[in-house]
């Protein structure tokens, strides 16, 4: 009979819950709990949520979405269903593939495949809620808070001095009044242009939050990031590693390199197209081709380093910062990788990834 994992390991179960309490915990305890729940916590989770399931197995990744859900719940209301329905479908996949034993490549494929289409239903929902005008709304919702904010007008100086909003009064304008208590706030028509200001700033990052993270970022956590917890989890002996090959390994066969090559061509359709459709076609073109030949970027520059013996943490960390630093150079080592074979790992076309 087969032996679920429901408990993978109790102390690495117990250290990971608490992770993702003190995660939480600090995240509530932020200056702007909501903006930073969404903002940092939905870009965290996803990765904590492989970590949780890899190395403590079925329940404690469960209580784990709880823990993040309810926190969820605590600045956003009834909203915290939409960080269930976000994380629940990318976490079953990876679940249900561990206690399968999928291949490595195929699991990364189901979860980055389940991940998309919950954010895609979502996207859905909220848009046809909102009158199919998503990114609007959004804006709105985001400048109400910011008006019922104690610290307002604290947080409008510090972006007006900074540079990242302006008043747009003429020079010598007195933008500040005097309150009732005897304080200080801006003028009404300084404050409406930098709400104007800001709401146009929140609206183009929302457009371009969806594309991004359905391609790079989705691929990202797919690959990578169950790499990582698979690796940690094998150290543990808490799941198996699906047979996936040494990070050094990973590169694309010749056809998958030939194909993915018309995806670069999202770039100029993004650049010199001016209907909203067409550009975000391009971006998600290019998304792809960008985050699959970074990873495969990194994967080449690993080789390079382990053959030279350098230390595997400093790898880790040197990889790390690239990626995060200067993506676009992974992804040219990608390229360069794909194209001149330095490791002479595609001797056959019919190879797939991982062989």
């Amino acid at each position: 009979m087969r032996g679920y994992r429901y408990l993978a390991s109790t102390r690495q179960a117990l250290v990971w819950l608490i992770i993702t309490g003190v995660l939480v915990a600090v995240l509530l305890s932020a200056y702007l709990p909501a903006l930073s729940y969404l903002a940092i916590g939905l870009l965290i989770f996803p990765y904590l949520m492989l970590f949780v399931s890899a190395l403590g197995g079925i329940l404690p990744a469960l209580l784990s979405l709880l823990l993040i859900v309810w926190g969820a719940f605590q600045v956003t209301g009834s909203g915290g269903l939409w960080v269930l329905a976000y994380l629940l479908p990318m976490t079953a996949a990876f679940l249900i593939c561990l206690e399968l034993k999928v291949p490595f490549f195929r699991t990364a494929g189901i979860v980055l495949a389940a991940f998309v289409i919950s954010m895609l239903v979502i996207f859905a929902v909220l848009q046809r809620q909102a009158g199919g005008s998503l990114y609007a709304a959004v804006s709105r919702a985001a400048i109400d808070g910011m008006k019922a904010m104690p610290m307002r007008d604290n947080l409008l100086y510090a972006l007006w001095n900074s540079g990242f909003i302006a008043h747009g009064m003429p020079a010598g304008t007195d933008i500040f009044v005097s309150t009732a208590g005897g304080g200080w706030t801006f003028a009404p028509e300084v404050l409406e242009e930098f709400y104007k200001q800001i709401g146009s700033r929140l609206n183009d990052l929302t457009a371009s939050l969806l594309p991004g993270l359905m391609t790079s970022y989705a691929i990202t956590v797919s690959l990578p990031g169950s790499a990582l917890a698979l690796k940690l989890a094998a150290r543990y002996r808490t799941a198996d590693t699906l047979g996936m090959p040494p990070f050094s390994m990973w590169y694309l066969p010749k056809a998958a390199g030939k194909r993915l090559v018309v995806l670069a061509l999202g770039y100029l359709v993004a650049m010199f197209t001016r209907s909203p459709v067409l550009q975000t076609a391009g971006q998600l073109m290019y998304n792809v081709f960008f985050a699959v030949y970074g990873i495969q970027g990194l994967s080449y520059l690993n080789f390079v380093m382990k053959r030279r013996g350098t230390r595997r943490g400093l790898r880790f960390v040197l990889l790390l910062l690239l990626y995060a630093l200067l993506p676009p150079a992974a992804m040219f080592l990608g390229i360069y990788d794909q194209a001149s074979d330095p490791r002479k790992l595609r001797t056959d076309k019919t190879q797939t990834l991982h062989e």
